[in-house]
């Protein structure tokens, strides 16, 4: 059997293994099981995969990159290699031709779910891909991107051995199926459905509920205008966990050159909305040309 057909096999089993929670017993110790796994590994996700490696919203030492890669490695999504590099990718040609999962170009259910097990466009990365050429000399990092499968298996074996299969259940599958649709929602719901602060030249939109799942991924509108910010909750009502985390490690010492929100994007958020009074919300166009490839900050909006 092909690695790849063996891939596809796995992630449905393990989407269809999250049923087993209603065979299993249920407790309060187990939901907070649920909850401590799916946000510790969306976290990780957010914080290794999509701001550091991604975004270089900040940076910090390479062990602790290490043990956050890992963690977000556990939580079945492939490699950080793959997962950051793809996103840089969606920033390149964001709901245009060109982006691997936008529910505009190629449907919801493709943009979901469909281009992560299936597309073979997007299987390999370019060299030229800033993620690629700048993270994959570290090999311990290379290795985590390998052999992607270990972190999981390593996580799922020990919850088993440990509390047997409402452990497995409560504390492996179920999260790691709410985890994976938490981080594809951002690719299709927040396209889809929302609010829009800026004017940004795709159909990025914040969305509430998103954010809360994906510890504050869902502020996806804020983040495609400026990508570079480490926290994408520009304001402390937005919701966002992740950019807590990152300001309680730099506390400490492990991590530095923290990028901020610049106060033009306030301003220019304050002006949106006065000129919006009263008006209409216009939808974004699908033809525009490709956003540059660097990562230091969006285009200026049209």
């Amino acid at each position: 059997m092909r690695t790849k057909q063996l891939t596809v096999l796995v992630f449905w089993t393990v989407q269809a293994s999250a049923l087993l929670v209603f065979f299993v017993p249920f407790a309060w110790p187990l939901v907070a099981m649920w909850a401590a796994s799916h946000f510790l590994r969306a976290i990780g996700l957010t914080l290794a995969f999509h701001r550091h490696f991604a975004h270089r919203a900040f940076q910090m030492p390479r062990a602790a990159r290490f043990v956050w890669a890992a963690i977000g490695t556990s939580a079945m999504q492939k490699g950080p290699l793959w997962w950051a590099g793809h996103h840089v990718n969606h920033h390149r040609f964001a709901d245009r031709d060109g982006d691997p999962h936008s529910p505009w170009v190629s449907g919801v259910y493709y943009a979901h779910i469909g281009w992560f097990l299936n597309d073979a466009r997007h299987d390999t990365l370019e060299a030229s891909n800033p993620v690629i050429r700048d993270f994959s000399k570290f090999p311990e990092i290379a290795f985590l991107d390998r052999y992607f499968f270990i972190p999981p298996l390593g996580l799922a074996l020990a919850l088993y051995a440990t509390g047997g299969l409402p452990w497995l259940v409560w504390g492996f599958c179920l999260p790691t199926v709410t985890l994976a649709h938490a981080t594809f929602a951002i690719n299709t719901v927040n396209h889809l459905f929302g609010s829009r602060r800026f004017e940004t030249i795709d159909e990025s939109r914040n969305n509430p509920v998103t954010a809360f799942f994906a510890v504050g991924e869902g502020w996806h509108n804020n983040h495609h205008r400026y990508q570079r910010a480490a926290r994408n909750g520009f304001y402390w009502w937005e919701f966002d966990p992740t950019w807590y985390v990152i300001r309680a490690m730099a506390a400490v010492g492990l991590a530095w050159d923290v990028q901020p929100v610049p106060a033009r994007l306030y301003a220019e958020a304050r002006a949106v909305r006065a000129r919006r009074r009263g008006q209409p919300v216009t939808s974004v166009t699908a033809d525009a040309g490709p956003l540059g490839f660097d990562l230091a900050e969006d285009a200026e909006p049209s």
